[in-house]
Order: structure tokens, then sequence, then C-alpha cells
């Protein structure tokens, strides 16, 4: 976690990250405990437990007033990830809570450290049309990928086939955009090539002039820019270091370690186009990744509590369904980029085809795209 952040973080964000780094995108859920409910010392077994959620996830804390901060912190967590867990079976959650590497952290500095939305117009969700041009020209019609079949299968796991690389953290800059982009086309260009080859972040951070770095962008625009810059350098040529206002390390650009010929948007709010893309290839979509039960996911069905404000960019790299004894739900297998200690060893499953809800679960179908090889 030693990437720093945006110099164009807003004032009020500033302040909550100073704090911290200091010391070092339906259901009803329980209240939200309040910063009073405790108190410094919260008895010896907590005190026990804050030790070791420590020492497994390395923190460690400059001042002792800082350390009391967090202890608060890390304790109100605890008590809301069990009260929710207590109640879930009751409250129709399928899923679990547990302490992750973000433990310490109150739900508003998580979201300023770890969200960013991403500069788009507001109509542009709605559009029908793609945007797919290469160095030659335009490669097809401007059209939203739309199939509405049911021939898909009825599972699919990238992961299995070897074509997605291991979970990576963006740290604490608004790089997910960036992320679920690269994941895409390392996922494509071992789909097509057969080698699967880490790619860089911090090339479209740096040097992608169609989004903003640190402060968020959109995976169908930082493709574009892959394609018209004429391909995309290795992690090893162009390492991630999670800062923004870098200068774009031009000698790299050439280095390209992976070419695509343009991209596609999934038809928007369409689940089942959705799956018959995913059945193709890992595709990159935009989420609401907000609230206490999004950062303290740690297993099962995702089914929210969450809305459509699209501030989080990750990758679909599969989908499934439960048993019929653990309740038949169908699930997006989703690759997140905060590292493996948060969530299911970084990933989520999110509930699929929800009723009522052509957008899908915290916004996954509006703005789903992939790369063409």
């Amino acid at each position: 976690m030693a990437a720093s952040f945006s110099s164009k973080r807003s004032l009020p964000c500033l302040l909550l990250l100073a704090i911290f780094l200091h010391g070092r995108c339906s259901s009803a859920t329980p209240r939200r405990i309040a910063a009073g409910d405790v108190a410094d010392t919260d008895g010896a077994m907590m005190v026990e437990r804050f030790r070791r959620w420590k020492a497994e996830y390395n923190r460690s804390y400059a001042a002792a007033e800082e350390e009391r901060r967090r202890f608060q912190v890390y304790a109100r967590n605890v008590r809301y990830i069990e009260a929710t867990n207590t109640a879930a079976a009751a409250g129709g959650l399928t899923y679990e809570l547990g302490e992750t590497a973000y433990t310490d952290l109150t739900n508003e500095e998580f979201m300023a450290m770890y969200t960013a939305p991403p500069p788009v117009r507001p109509d542009a969700d709605d559009d029908a049309t793609t945007i797919i041009t290469t160095l030659a020209g335009p490669v097809e019609e401007p059209r939203a990928y739309v199939n509405l079949s049911a021939g898909a299968p009825a599972s699919v796991d990238w992961r299995a086939s070897g074509a997605v690389t291991e979970v990576k953290d963006q740290g604490r800059c608004g790089s997910c955009w960036a992320f679920s982009t690269v994941a895409v086309v390392e996922g494509i260009q071992k789909i097509r090539k057969g080698k699967l080859v880490s790619l860089s972040e911090q090339e479209l951070v740096d040097c992608d002039t169609l989004d903003s770095g640190c402060d968020g962008g959109v995976s169908y625009r930082a493709l574009q820019w892959i394609t018209s810059n004429g391909g995309i350098a290795t992690r090893d040529d162009y390492p991630y270091t999670g800062k923004a206002d870098t200068p774009c390390d031009s000698a790299n650009l050439a280095h390209h370690a992976a070419t695509i010929a343009g991209f596609r948007r999934v038809a928007t709010r369409s689940e089942a186009s959705l799956a018959n893309a995913v059945a193709g290839q890992p595709v990159a979509v935009s989420i609401e990744a907000g609230g206490d039960n999004f950062q303290h996911y740690k297993k099962g069905v995702y089914n929210g509590p969450c809305g459509t404000q699209l501030n989080h960019g990750v990758t679909v790299v599969g989908y499934g369904q439960e048993p019929a004894a653990a309740g038949g739900d169908r699930y997006w297998i989703v690759k997140n980029s905060w590292g493996k200690g948060w969530g299911d060893d970084g990933y989520i499953r999110m509930k699929k085809d929800v009723a009522g809800k052509p957008e899908g679960l915290c916004g996954i179908a509006i703005r789903p795209s992939y790369p063409l090889m």
C-alpha cells in the first residue's frame, strides 16, 4: 500500500488521508455504530484481536494518539461486521463480512482513498454507439455488442483457463479504471495468442490523455488510447508506482507487449448481453463500490446494498451459480484491484440476473466494454 495520492484530490479527501497517512462500483442491514459507541479501551480481547490484525496486515502507526484512534475505528468496524453477520439470514444477505486490510478505516476514508468517479458526461452510459478506432481507421460498424441469446455456457471462469493475472493493488490512487482495462487486454491476449503477460497500469495513469490518472477514468476510453498508441508495455518495462502527475515515460510508449485492434461497448443495461460477452473474454465494467458492507465483504454472493453511482472499475472474469442447496444464486466473478487482503483473495462474487434491475447489481451492466484483437 505504498502508493501516494493524486495532487488533484479535493481538500476534504486530503484532510482525511493526511490523518491516516501520518500513521503509516437491497437488503436491510444493522445500524452503523456511532463513534461514541466504542471507548478508548475496548476490553482485553478486542485489544488482542487488534494486535493480531496489525501483525497480519503489517500495520503500524507513528503516534500513540493515532493508534488509539485506529483502534476505535477497528473496534467499531468489527462490531458492525459481527452484527451484520449475525443478522444476515434474517436480513436476506447471501454473503459474509470479515476483517480485511481496511478494517481500521472509516467508510468515508475508504471511499476517499479507493474509489474515484470516472469523468464521463451524464448521458454517455446510454449511448448505443461504440467508438472503435485503429491507426488504420474504423474496423467495423460503430455499434454496441448486443446478444440476447441463451447460448452462452452455464458457467465461465477465465482464471481456470489461465487468462487472468494475479490480483493487483492500485494503492491510494484512483486508477481502478486502468487496472480493469489492463486486465481485459491481458485476458484477450492469452485467449488469442496463448501468452499471459502482466501489462502496465502506470502507462495508462501517466500517458492516457483521455482519462485522469489517479482522479479516475473509464475503461473504454483507455482501450481507445491503447489502440491509438499502437499497444501497451509490460508492467516490468513500465512499473506501477500509483503516483499521479508524473511525466509520461515516452521512451516506453513504443514498447508494445500487447496490441489491440479496437474495442467494443456491450449494450448497456443488458445482463444477457454481458454474459454472452464474458463467455468470450473478460470484460471491464464499472460499479458502485460504496458502503460499509462492500468495504468489509469477505465471501459469498454479494447482493447489496448498493446503487448505481458508478465510482469503481473492476473486471468480470466469469460467472456461475451456487448449488441448489446453497440457494442457487447466479453470480458474476469479479476481479478487484484492492489487493488480496480485501474480499475473497481480492475477488467478489456479485449477484447476477437480479429481478427488476436491468442495470445489474451495483450498476454492473451499465458500462461494460472489451478489447478487439
